[in-house]
């Protein structure tokens, strides 16, 4: 036997729909947040960039002359001879780098404390004023010259190129992952081919 609705219960149905409306739009409104957070990427602008970049510069300076250096952990070097701005293809021993930005106060003081511990250091602007060509040493005995490319940033953090070289037999070029964790900047590997003399 059917029955009937009261009308009280009539009331609530036919507000129903408009509350399953609402959801849906509720919804589809988290939904589409959500899209957008999950396609942007946390990539540093502005003043964050200006912050991250030093940081980063000088955490792959750090792997370098600490435990990348081509000798091993317990290494040191005499001196060690930054170039003083970022040079496109500085991980590719292969490919002619083009100069570009110069370091501000901010980044070479960031390289400073992170290495002067290591080593004293200099930032040089021609790294071809520091090596003799004639027997592929640096002018400086015992020193290792360094040459960092641009930060380019990514979801997954950030990559940078870099060169160590220290003489005709003493050389590393790479691309190193750097990854911001509690700490700071920090490089967690390399990505992609890298080279040694």
């Amino acid at each position: 036997m059917a029955r009937g609705l009261a009308a009280g219960d009539r009331q609530r149905l036919d507000h129903r729909p408009v509350r399953v409306g609402v959801f849906r739009t509720v919804a589809g409104v988290v939904a589409g947040s959500l899209l957008v957070a999950a396609c942007t990427t946390d990539r540093p602008s502005g003043p964050d960039r200006a912050t991250a970049e030093p940081a980063i510069h000088a955490a792959v300076v750090r792997q370098l002359v600490e435990s990348d250096n081509t000798f091993g952990p317990d290494h040191r070097f005499t001196e060690v001879l930054v170039v003083d701005h970022v040079e496109t293809h500085a991980g590719d021993p292969t490919r002619q780098g083009e100069p570009g930005e110069s370091f501000t106060e901010g980044r070479r003081s960031a390289i400073r404390a992170a290495v002067e511990h290591l080593a004293p250091v200099r930032f040089i602007s021609n790294r071809n004023d520091y090596i003799r060509q004639d027997v592929l040493q640096p002018t400086i005995p015992g020193s290792a010259i360094i040459t960092v490319a641009p930060v380019e940033f990514d979801g997954k953090g950030a990559t940078v190129g870099a060169g160590l070289w220290c003489g005709g037999t003493c050389g590393l070029w790479l691309t190193y992952r750097v990854v911001e964790e509690p700490g700071g900047w920090t490089v967690t590997g390399t990505e992609g081919p890298w080279a040694i003399s």
